[in-house]
Order: C-alpha cells, then sequence, then structure tokens
C-alpha cells in the first residue's frame, strides 16, 4: 500500500534525534544516497503532525553531500537529496507554491578531511521555515464546521474538514450503522471528485480504560485502526487507494482541551479529512 501512510507513533524517531535550531529542521541521508529512507520519512511525518510543520508554511529546502567525491557529483547529490525531500512534503499536502526554495548546495567542505567515507552529519537536507514570508499574509481564519454536501470550492488544498457524525463500537474500530449519513456524503465527495486526494485522520477523546479494546489491536493507536475502517470503506465502494491515506493522531490535537462533559469528548472524538490534492 505504497500511498497509504502508517503511523505509529511508538516507532517514531523523536525530534531529539536530529540536529535543529529555530525553524530549521535537519533530515538525513545515508552515504550516496539520495532517497529519503523510512527513518528519516517518519521524523518528517513526526514533524507534521505534531504541529512543528504546518500546511500553509512557507519553506525553503536546501540539499547538502559531504565532501567525498567531485564537486559536479556532489551538486547533482544535495538537489536529488532535496528534491527528495520536496516531493515528500508535497505528497504529505503541502502545497508546492509555498514551497519558495528547493536548491542543492553542493559539498560541505571540512578542514583537514580524509576519512574516505565521508562525514555523515553532512549528508542532509535542511527544511527552513520561511517566518518573513509568512509575515506578509496574515493567517486565514479557522473555517466554520460544515454540514451538509462538501463543497469541493471551499476546501483548499491542506485544509481538513469533520466528520462528527461517525460511529464506532467501544474502543474498537468497528463502524456503526448511525455513521452511514457522514459515510455516504464523504463517498459521495470523494465519487464526484476524481482528481481529489485525501488524508483520513483519526481523532480520539481522553483516552479513558482500554481494558475493552480487543487483542487484535493492541499494539496499534486505536485512532489510527479507525481511519483505516474508514480508508477500507472508500476503497471497497470503488475508491482508488492512490487517492488516500490514512494516520491516526490519538488524543494529541484535541478541539477541546479540557473534556468536561461528554459533549466535550464527543468534538474531540472525531474523523478528519485532509485535501492533499484537488
Amino acid at each position: 500500500m505504497k500511498k497509504a501512510l502508517l503511523v505509529t507513533w511508538l516507532l517514531l524517531p523523536s525530534l531529539e534525534g536530529y540536529s535543529q535550531h529555530k525553524d530549521t529542521f535537519e533530515v538525513h541521508f545515508q552515504f550516496n544516497v539520495s532517497k529519503l529512507g523510512k527513518e528519516a520519512q517518519a521524523y518528517i511525518d513526526r514533524l507534521i503532525f505534531k504541529d512543528t510543520l504546518i500546511h500553509g508554511d512557507k519553506l525553503m529546502v536546501l540539499g547538502y553531500a559531504d565532501f567525498v567525491g567531485g564537486s559536479s557529483y556532489n551538486d547533482t547529490l544535495s538537489l536529488l537529496r532535496a528534491t527528495s525531500v520536496r516531493n515528500y512534503l508535497v505528497s504529505s499536502g503541502f502545497d508546492e507554491k509555498n514551497i519558495k526554495l528547493c536548491v542543492g548546495k553542493g559539498k560541505i567542505d571540512r578542514a583537514n578531511a580524509s576519512a574516505k567515507d565521508g562525514y555523515a552529519p553532512d549528508r542532509k537536507v535542511q527544511i527552513i521555515i520561511d517566518r518573513v514570508a509568512m509575515a506578509q499574509k496574515p493567517p486565514e481564519p479557522p473555517q466554520p464546521e460544515r454540514k451538509g454536501k462538501i463543497d469541493i470550492n471551499r476546501l483548499k488544498v491542506g485544509e481538513t474538514f469533520a466528520l462528527y457524525e461517525i460511529y464506532f463500537k467501544l474502543n474498537k474500530p468497528e463502524l456503526l450503522p448511525q455513521s452511514e449519513a457522514d459515510l455516504g456524503k464523504l463517498l459521495e465527495f470523494m465519487s464526484g471528485n476524481p482528481t481529489v486526494h485525501v488524508q483520513i485522520e483519526g481523532h480520539v477523546c481522553c483516552m479513558g480504560p482500554t481494558e475493552g479494546v480487543d487483542s487484535k489491536y493492541k499494539g496499534r493507536n486505536l485512532s489510527e485502526c479507525r481511519a483505516e475502517a474508514i480508508y477500507n470503506y472508500l476503497a471497497e465502494k470503488g475508491i482508488s487507494k492512490e487517492r488516500m491515506k490514512f494516520v491516526g493522531l490519538g488524543n494529541n490535537n484535541p478541539i477541546v482541551k479540557n473534556e468536561l462533559t461528554e459533549a466535550d469528548k464527543q468534538k474531540n472524538r472525531r474523523v478528519e479529512i485532509r485535501i492533499l490534492s484537488k
């Protein structure tokens, strides 16, 4: 399932595992490799899903190589690395227009460099948040909750819309019949807009007692399993899997931070659909 994005938070590397300074984050590569590895992909995923990188940010992507090899080779390698990161960001829902710069900076010279295996920390791409460019345009106000038919003309790439009337069995990712109305709206939207690609994002509320969780789901994020259930529902109805990704965000992005009532919990217990392209 090439396009599906499976994120299990316990497996993601911590942000501290990579060098970062202010608005600059570094993605590292193997020796003589320009393709983004799984660990680097997971790092970018975490930057996104912890809201360190936000859809709508203005970004610069700078690629580098270590001192091994000629200048021409390293210029090409560094550009390929930058392009690999840019493409992954775009596939994750970032608007290509917001990636203001994507260049290869070539090799980083090191004094007295002699190791034939090079210098690993220099095999990298920097993702830089351009705060100056972002300050020139005020942030857009949050979108109101939509009811009724989903209007593609009002949706922008990177934006989400919530489905609140999606219901599951307690502590399980099994859809209940009461979900049919919102599932029908989503299916109609996907069928009527065949160029749209989406990411299905599952959210849960106060992660309460889990002793009722079926053993076959243990070790996986419940919100991820529920997002996958909707992914599978749409696929069974004829929507191409190539148009969809799914991810579980747990209770990391609550709408109501201090849940005092069941209504508060229900607002946090939701599924959101993020527009990746249209």
